[in-house]
């Protein structure tokens, strides 16, 4: 498996490798009317529509269903042997597309390797200062019932970074 974090402006610009799969993560009403490169097939492209919102309890933050949908269309692509190619966005590749990476990484890997999956997640990206979104997180990890695991990393990432909230 390959995956490729980025901004909206960038999901065109791939010169790597060529994605087959594509996640993209917009705030609702935005226009995707041109989101997908020719080259991804329309099953393989998922749109999730939600906020950047990382407080817990704000009325615009992630729901759990949100999430849900997102896992349960990950599951099959990101299994151990999978040979699929990802560029996952949203619009400045920091928040939502690296909690989204880091999901699919922890998939992939499987249960226990949180860890190498947060270092996975980190290779796939271009920019240093990533703020994976805690509240996504937070939902995958009950979704995919690793108990506290896929908290850990973020939680010690977001330790580097005075501002950012970390899990209890």
């Amino acid at each position: 498996m390959k995956v490729f974090v980025c901004p909206r402006e960038w999901t065109f610009a791939t010169e790597r490798f060529t994605p087959d799969h594509m996640v993209s993560l917009q705030n609702p009403g935005a226009d995707v009317s041109e989101l997908r490169p020719p080259w991804v097939r329309p099953e393989n492209h998922y749109i999730g529509y939600f906020y950047d919102v990382d407080a817990l309890n704000h009325p615009k933050a992630p729901t759990e269903q949100d999430i849900q949908g997102l896992t349960d269309w990950l599951l099959p692509r990101c299994g151990s042997d999978s040979q699929a190619q990802f560029i996952i966005h949203c619009d400045a590749g920091l928040g939502r597309s690296t909690a989204i990476a880091y999901i699919a990484w922890s998939i992939f890997l499987g249960s226990g390797h949180e860890e190498q999956a947060f270092v996975a997640l980190k290779e796939s990206c271009l920019e240093t200062q990533i703020i994976p979104n805690s509240i996504i997180v937070a939902h995958a990890d009950k979704i995919l019932h690793r108990n506290g695991a896929l908290k850990k990393p973020l939680t010690a990432w977001n330790r580097r970074v005075v501002w950012r909230r970390t899990f209890r």
